[in-house]
């Protein structure tokens, strides 16, 4: 059985449960990964240059 490390958003420490000692729900720290076959990277790609823009900075509105 494998376990994986979780970090708890409040308070930062990372444990192999599902729940920290401070008692709120850990998360995955890890992003997804990354697949060729992304059927909604070109959606997501999109997304992020309309509200960023091309040069990839926050608009400042």
């Amino acid at each position: 059985m494998r376990s994986q490390m979780k970090k708890c958003p409040k308070c930062g420490e990372y444990v192999l449960s599902d729940v920290c000692r401070c008692g709120s729900p850990s998360v995955t720290p890890l992003p997804a990964k990354y697949s060729p076959d992304d059927r909604y990277g070109e959606y997501r790609r999109r997304t992020i240059i309309k509200e960023y823009g091309e040069n990839g900075k926050c608009r400042n509105t």
